[in-house]
């Protein structure tokens, strides 16, 4: 204590107060702060008659640094980590490329031997991110040409699409700077999606324009043009409104599945209103004008020639079909339907996929109370392991520390290594593969005491998307309990097939010194708890007892007992303490008892409640079935009351995902039955089309089950359009047989196989253009291709099988359901 009051009194400068010398005023100053370590040395602590007791006879005053309690390396080298964030409406692509451009003007002044280099850069996640889903878009638009020009034969039918295609997407681009939208996956995602269905209404309208004036070769050009779009524009606007229908729900539904897809899914309904307003209009103008110009005859194509024997060949077999098969159809449909639910529940679910972005990481935990120079020795071990393949680009550890939000904090028996590996193009294995050969190599290496982890590292900026990919919480009051239903969470997650990397937060085994104060003693010898716990801190941690400014920045003074003097409860006992009057001398073992024990790390609260929380990863199988089979064993668990399990991370994210996913798809199909009642002024028809969707869903369950791919949040947009499709076809279909009843006296048998072959090739043109659509985005070729990857398979799938749905299920509808409003059909 009179070592601290005393370098506490010496070290100090103030304003003494202001003379008035003559005609000026003066300020007299105390300067009395230490300007060298001679002047600590020389502090008196203690005076009797000529004898002098200075700091520098008891302690030993140097300059040093505290304790390294957290080291980090890069590729092998000593570093310091800067983390800069950007603010939350701040580009990021764009503040990253200012900050590179101001750090190589400041590297010149750097320090010889100084340098500066990139743990990780998200700008370059977006660049590359964005270039694929570019790319992709690009590709779909070059294959939509491809199958426009295929299916209709003439440079001056692809020109109108040509000319449709860009005017959609500018305007689209100026309705996304209108509304603030920035370019990123999901808009970018959404931009692919609405590509592959931006050209489905003038494709229809051209198509039926073609139809005419083929018919009528001399005819004229813009009042076919005219008829043709009058013929067509109410069935393209129910269907346009229809599939707007789906994607409402999206701005309705709470939840972060449709916080996540907003931006995605305004991006789809603009464009789409757009290409309906290009459709009724630019179309129309530019094939009357492309048409309107006289030219020879033009040839008939091979593939014309073949598509027409096609259309013959399937309105002969769909009538044969409706004659005599028609239920036979509905039962195979419906086999079809059952085994997709079936295969439903094997499929696998998540939350979102993760990304082949090549970013892993390797976390040790050591046994509580070992060195964080022990830690680095093991981290080093992995390190050494890895930093020669050629497959990882970078290397960064942090030892003793663990990053949580944006703080580091200190624990001394945890490490990492955030290991990056070389761009996706430039390697042939994934991230998920090399993690899976990472954690072989990593338990080869001998690490007595030590718990390796390694694990691909979650997309950053979801809030809830954990380093694990399991995660339960338990809450309650009493640590002994929680501690003991922790590790039986963890021995039940053990048990369960394709769970790795097991941890529970709450350690119970930190070797600890525990001071029990016998508090009656303590104040026989006038002393206190408080005197002891600031004893106690002061030889054993230190205590900082003032600052020493040396010409750049204050550094602390800090009093302590050397380390190699504390080293065993003897010596904790022989401290030495004053009593309150600061007269007698005592020792901390005359009023304690200092016994060796353990406790926990650290206990976290959450709403006023202990909270432990125990974590997995699934290697494995499926992450959505092994997250039931948990939940199924934990509601056995018995345990007191006041005690809860509750799910976090993506476990929590994937039940407000199904929650979202039955919601938005209840209200899509009850909207899209509220607008197709109006537009057919009937309950039959929109019952029928919509009654064929599910048929055209059970698609979707069957690629990803074929290709391995759970079922995700992206998959529901995959979906909606496989629904939008379904609900396209259907109105188109419908809604000229109705016309041919009524027009020509058809009956509905005859109605339905017409409008089926009539509008056969821009039925499967408008399926086949959205395929090609996401073809880009299934193959997944590019860099981050993987978000939205599951969205395209599913839409894929779906679309497949959508297209014998509309060519056989819903004839055979509308004709059992229809048949009895014709007499001449008995």
């Amino acid at each position: 204590d009179t070592v601290l009051q005393r370098l506490s009194a010496e070290n100090i400068e103030k304003t003494g107060g202001r003379l008035t010398v003559g005609r000026r005023e003066i300020i007299a100053r105390t300067t009395g702060e230490f300007t060298s370590l001679d002047d600590i040395r020389s502090v008196l602590i203690a005076r009797e008659g000529q004898d002098k007791v200075h700091l520098g006879d008891i302690a030993e005053v140097r300059d040093a640094h505290e304790d390294e309690r957290v080291m980090t390396r890069f590729d092998g080298e000593d570093c310091v980590k800067l983390s800069v964030l950007k603010e939350a409406e701040a580009n990021t692509v764009e503040v990253a490329d200012a900050l590179t451009s101001r750090l190589s003007e400041l590297e010149p002044s750097f320090p010889e031997g100084l340098r500066m280099d990139y743990v990780e850069n998200q700008a370059e996640y977006v660049r590359e991110s964005l270039n694929g889903v570019r790319n992709a878009a690009i590709g779909a638009a070059v294959l939509l040409v491809i199958v426009v020009y295929l299916f209709l034969g003439s440079i001056r039918q692809v020109l109108v699409m040509a000319l449709a295609l860009p005017i959609t997407l500018i305007l689209n681009f100026a309705v996304m700077k209108l509304a603030g939208f920035s370019l990123n996956i999901f808009s970018l995602g959404g931009l692919v999606v609405a590509i592959g269905v931006v050209l489905d209404n003038s494709i229809v309208v051209l198509e039926n324009i073609s139809r005419l004036h083929l018919e009528d070769p001399d005819g004229d050009a813009a009042e076919q043009a005219m008829r043709a779009t009058e013929e067509v524009g109410p069935a393209i606007i129910a269907a346009t409104l229809s599939f707007l229908a789906l994607f409402v729900p999206f701005l309705i539904v709470p939840g972060l599945t449709s916080l996540l897809f907003r931006e995605l899914i305004l991006v789809v309904a603009g464009i789409v209103v757009i290409s309906l307003v290009v459709a009724i209009t630019v179309a129309p103008m530019a094939a009357a004008i492309l048409f309107g110009h006289t030219r020879p005859a033009r040839v008939a194509t091979g593939f014309e020639h073949f598509f027409e024997r096609v259309t013959e060949s399937y309105g002969r077999l769909l009538r044969g079909i409706l004659h005599l098969r028609r239920g036979v159809v509905v039962l195979v449909f419906l086999g079809i339907l059952i085994s997709g639910a079936l295969l439903l529940g094997r499929t696998g679910s998540e939350f979102l996929p993760l990304m082949d972005d090549g970013r892993l990481m390797v976390k040790v935990k050591l046994p509580v109370g070992a060195a964080v120079h022990e830690t680095d020795r093991a981290l080093r071990k992995i390190e050494a392991s890895i930093q020669d393949d050629p497959l990882v680009e970078s290397i960064f550890s942090v030892s003793g520390g663990q990053l949580r939000g944006f703080t580091t904090y200190e624990i001394a028996n945890e490490g990492e290594l955030n290991v990056q590996l070389v761009p996706k193009t430039d390697r042939k294995v994934s991230t998920a593969e090399y993690v899976k050969k990472l954690r072989e190599k990593v338990g080869k290496i001998p690490l007595p005491g030590v718990k390796a982890m390694a694990k691909q590292q979650t997309i950053k900026g979801i809030k809830g998307m954990r380093a694990s990919d399991i995660s339960v919480q338990i809450r309650g009051h009493e640590t002994d309990i929680l501690a003991e239903l922790a590790e039986r969470t963890a021995q039940t997650m053990r048990g369960i097939e394709g769970l790795t990397n097991v941890d529970v937060s709450m350690d119970m085994s930190r070797p600890e010194y525990q001071v029990n104060i016998d508090r009656t003693r303590a104040a026989e010898m006038n002393t206190s708890v408080a005197e002891v716990a600031d004893t106690l801190r002061t030889f054993i941690t230190g205590t900082v007892s003032t600052r020493y400014w040396d010409e750049s920045d204050y550094i602390a003074i800090r009093v302590l007992a050397p380390e190699m003097k504390m080293n065993s409860r003897k010596d904790i006992a022989a401290i030495p303490l004053k009593n309150a009057d600061g007269q007698q001398v005592l020792r901390i073992g005359d009023v304690v008892e200092v016994s060796r024990g353990v406790g926990p790390v650290e206990i976290i609260r959450e709403n006023q409640a202990k909270q432990v929380t125990v974590e997995a990863d699934m290697t494995d199988g499926d992450l959505g079935a092994a997250v039931d089979q948990l939940r199924g064993t934990l509601a056995e668990v018995d345990r007191p009351p006041g005690y809860e399990f509750a799910f976090g991370g993506q476990a929590e994210m994937m039940a407000d995902m199904k929650n979202t996913v039955f919601a938005v798809l209840a209200f899509a199909l009850f909207f899209s039955f509220i607008i197709l009642t109006v537009q057919f002024n009937s309950i039959k028809l929109p019952s029928l089309i919509l009654g064929s969707v599910p048929f055209s869903l059970a698609g979707v369950v069957y690629l990803l089950y074929l290709t391995g791919i759970p079922m995700g949040a992206t998959v529901i947009i995959g979906a909606l359009v496989v629904v939008a499709a379904t609900v396209n076809d259907g109105v188109l279909l419908l809604t000229f047989a109705g016309e041919l009843e009524e027009r020509k006296g058809l009956n509905p048998l005859d109605a339905v196989v017409d409008a089926a072959s009539i509008r056969l090739r821009p039925r499967v043109m408008t399926t086949l253009t959205t395929m090609m659509g996401f073809l880009p985005l299934a193959l997944n070729l590019g860099e981050g291709g993987d978000m939205l990857q599951p969205m395209a398979l599913g839409a894929i799938g779906g679309l497949l099988l959508e297209i014998p749905v509309a060519l056989f299920l819903m004839p055979s509808l509308y004709v059992l359901f229809t048949r009895k409003r014709s007499p001449a059909d008995n």
